[in-house]
């Protein structure tokens, strides 16, 4: 029987961009077992998943820390006689586990790094989108190396348990189902990726005037305090779930959006991934790095000499003018909200 671990141990948004992975392998093999294993703050992404058959979690922060957590849960996955290890990540850790799985074989995706080192240079490189990558490592067992109607787009599974979990929790706090509503997402992990937070109060502002909607700001235990200042810039039409809802509460809510506004982020991910269209913010990094947003969705971006600066943003403008956040205007950004609102 052929039985499958796939690895791809985070982040947020690259644990989103594998599903098409899981149900082309299952697509391809229905009898076959498909295993995940992925960071425990990311497993519930998975879950409720049909293509997977065990969803096995790495906790690196306690049981699996270091060395000894990593020969751990490799001495756990040796037991399962994998037919075959789908290393989606890449890293140190990933390697290490695959290694320690003999009899596997090993398939491991591109990660395209020399070419993304290119256009950071400013040389042009014929990169392909992180989906198409992680599907590109099937090509041994599966003819599915771009995204097509078999392999599919990301998806993240909601459940009638996940909906009326939310629908409930929107009623307490004063959104009826009925209601439009906008997501927004302000964050980013590093400071150069996230657009001015004046500009998404104004978004927020002009979607509650112009289209009569409500706004969920959404965000990270890291980004509470951002959000809340991004709610209350809106008025009291918004409000912020940052830190007090889970990532399928988080889907589930993004579910219900009718456009999510985001930076270059997980959040986008998850956005398109529960099939809600997308407004996308970029400033440092560009669409060829392979994590442009799929689906329904538009980049607002602008064409400077300068950008790309950074493979995943940076701590502060190298240039100091930071021109690729600031010339994106908010008039711009609504424009794409309203358009995508048909």
């Amino acid at each position: 029987m052929m039985k499958f671990l796939i690895i791809r141990l985070g982040s947020l948004g690259d644990v989103v961009l594998t599903t098409p992975v899981i149900k082309a392998l299952k697509e391809r093999y229905p009898d076959a077992v498909v295993d995940f294993l992925v960071k425990k703050e990311y497993h519930d992404l998975l879950g409720g998943n049909p293509h997977l058959n065990r969803i096995i979690i790495f906790d690196s922060g306690n049981t699996h820390k270091g060395l000894k957590g990593l020969l751990g849960i490799s001495e756990e996955l040796r037991k399962e006689r994998y037919t075959h290890v789908i290393d989606l990540h890449g890293n140190l850790r990933s390697r290490i586990i695959s290694r320690l799985l003999p009899g596997s074989n090993i398939l491991r995706y591109d990660k395209q790094a020399l070419k993304r080192r290119l256009l950071l240079s400013g040389i042009k490189a014929n990169t392909r989108h992180t989906v198409d990558a992680y599907l590109a490592a099937l090509n041994p067992l599966v003819e599915c190396g771009t995204r097509n109607a078999e392999c599919g787009f990301p998806k993240i599974y909601i459940s009638k348990e996940d909906q009326d979990r939310v629908g409930l929790f929107l009623s307490e706090t004063g959104i009826p189902g009925s209601e439009t509503i906008i997501g927004i997402s302000p964050g980013a992990k590093w400071p150069t990726k996230r657009w001015m937070e004046d500009g998404f109060v104004e978004v927020g502002r002009r979607s509650v005037k112009e289209l009569g909607a409500k706004v969920i700001v959404f965000g990270g235990p890291d980004e509470i305090e951002l959000c809340k200042r991004v709610a209350a810039g809106i008025g009291k039409e918004a409000l912020s779930v940052a830190g007090k809802v889970g990532l399928k509460e988080t889907s589930a809510l993004t579910n219900r959006c009718k456009v999510f506004v985001s930076n270059d982020s997980g959040p986008m991910h998850i956005a398109t991934a529960v099939g809600t269209p997308v407004v996308a913010i970029f400033g440092p990094t560009v669409q060829g790095f392979g994590f442009s947003p799929l689906g329904k969705s538009v980049v607002v971006e602008k064409e400077l000499e300068c950008r790309p600066c950074s493979l995943h943003g940076s701590s502060a403008c190298p240039k100091g003018h930071f021109k690729c956040m600031r010339q994106i205007t908010a008039q711009e950004v609504f424009e794409r909200v309203e358009e995508m609102m048909g």
